[in-house]
């Protein structure tokens, strides 16, 4: 035993580390972890532990062990040891997430490890590492806590029946990967993105911005669709009547053109349009598309649908109503739709056009046409056409000649440069007119006309437009201005870099 009145002699070494060594090493550590923070190294977390944690528990060990030089096996030491490995585990776990998992980039193999696994690898590291310290700090057998540890899960697993198989259904989904962070999901009667997996459920996020948990165990028993598996893209189905006015063939042309030219349908696989069924009212189309990803679905289909009306109006498609709808109430007659001269009467600059068009009327009628038969066919050359925002008015390479007038919303008319990327040349307004193919019938559009807003315009075929024109040479005059301004600032365009300013 120790004298008690011996004097107490502390060795230089230890006391020398615990007064110049310690505050060097954190002042070292500090400095380190300021450059990691501006430089955003991976490793700046493990240095924080090391410097809050690791060091001051080793001070204290050394302290109590070679300062107070108390015995190895008091229980004071014993609980400053355990305090001590147990920051030095905590350390080496952050090390390991930190420079395995803290700069994964995107797609890579760190990236796609689930949360579920790395928290499953941390708790037997954890585990392994409580069991070394048991065995070494404290100088007890492992067999016996073994033992108790496993009378104690007999006890816990007939307690905790429901949660344990939410953690095993959990593992089973962790080995089968049927799923991964973000991909949509249909479980449950729920369609959602996937944002987090746990030990007890999967989090998804519906479509209205709602979080829905749904347990592990419901996910393992119960079959789900995966709409990400196995690939992004999404091939998507709409149904759609017509008329059996219309001959089927002509509708699907119709159809496919509006999938073809819609934003956000892909070319590959590209879209089709069947021919699906004669029903009580109409022939049903099928119409396929596919989509980049889950999340264009909705808008792309909103898209076709809206433009589905426009389409058949300007091809004179009819969309029947069951026969049970009331077409039109007593006493609220729909408003009739304008004619092409109605139109023109807003823009007296075409006056010598709009009277064209009523002469021709008149000459039909004095011919014997009479009735609507003579609107028909004072109409032939002209027509009402209606397009809805975003709609491809003109594509690049079209043939359709023709002048066409917009006489309601607006639209955009754009080139492509030597590099193939579209430059705005002008924007249509109400009075505005395109269609440069009058004076250079069957050569391919070199331009494009989209609508930015909901479009009306009238159209006049290349004929009609050259007849009018002949009555005035002020209007003609302007309308090849205006053609041959467009024309140089596309040609200029074409010759243009996509680097090189406008």
């Amino acid at each position: 035993m120790t004298d008690p009145a011996a004097p107490l002699t502390i060795p230089l070494l230890p006391a020398a580390m615990l007064v110049v060594g310690f505050p060097l090493l954190l002042l070292l550590l500090t400095e380190l972890i300021n450059s990691g923070q501006r430089h955003r190294w991976r490793l700046t977390p493990t240095l924080r532990a090391l410097r809050n944690l690791v060091m001051p528990a080793l001070a204290v060990m050394l302290f109590v062990t070679y300062v107070w030089q108390l015995p190895a096996d008091d229980i004071f030491v014993r609980l400053v040891q355990t305090s001590f490995w147990l920051c030095v585990l905590y350390a080496a776990l952050s090390f390991v997430n930190d420079g395995v998992f803290g700069a994964a980039k995107q797609g890579s193999w760190q990236e796609r490890v689930p949360k579920l696994l790395r928290d499953l690898a941390r708790a037997i590291l954890i585990a392994i590492g409580a069991a070394i310290i048991y065995s070494q700090v404290w100088k007890q057998e492992l067999s016996g806590a073994l033992t108790a540890l496993g009378l104690g899960s007999i006890v816990i697993g007939l307690a905790l029946q429901e949660p344990l198989g939410n953690v095993v259904s959990g593992l089973m989904l962790l080995l089968e990967r049927p799923l991964n962070i973000g991909d949509w999901l249909i479980a449950d009667g729920t369609t959602g993105k996937v944002i987090e997996i746990n030990w007890r459920s999967v989090h998804i996020e519906t479509l209205l911005h709602e979080m829905r948990i749904i347990p592990n165990v419901s996910l393992y028993k119960e079959s789900f669709s995966n709409l990400c598996r196995p690939t992004l893209e999404r091939t998507e189905t709409y149904d759609m009547g017509f008329s059996y006015d219309h001959p089927p063939n002509l509708v699907k042309r119709a159809m496919l053109e509006l999938l073809q030219t819609t934003p956000g349908v892909l070319r590959q696989p590209p879209p089709e349009v069947h021919t699906l069924n004669y029903g009580d009212f109409s022939i049903t189309y099928r119409l396929f598309f596919t989509v980049a990803r889950y999340e264009e679905v909705l808008p792309v289909r909103d898209a076709i649908i809206t433009r589905i009306w426009y389409v058949a109006r300007r091809h004179g498609l009819q969309i029947p109503y069951p026969i049970a709808v009331q077409y039109r109430y007593e006493g609220s007659p729909s408003p009739p739709v304008p004619t092409p001269t109605e139109l023109l009467e807003r823009f007296p600059r075409y006056r010598h056009v709009r009277q064209a068009m009523l002469d021709a009327a008149e000459r039909q009628k004095t011919a014997g046409g009479g009735g609507v038969g003579a609107t028909e066919t004072a109409t032939e050359g002209a027509r009402v056409l209606m397009f809805s925002a975003g709609g491809e008015m003109v594509p690049f390479g079209s043939t359709r000649n023709g002048f066409t007038l917009i006489v309601e919303g607006t639209a955009a008319l754009s080139a492509r440069n030597a590099d193939g990327q579209e430059v705005g040349v002008a924007s249509l307004c109400p009075g505005d007119f395109y269609g440069e193919a009058t004076i250079s019938a069957g050569r391919p559009s070199e331009v494009r006309v989209v609508a930015t807003t909901d479009v009306t315009v009238v159209a006049f075929e290349a004929g009609v437009m050259a007849e009018c024109l002949q009555r005035s040479s002020g209007l003609a005059t302007e309308i090849g201005d205006t053609i041959e301004t467009r024309r140089r600032a596309s040609a200029a365009i074409r010759q243009r870099k996509g680097d090189q300013p406008s």
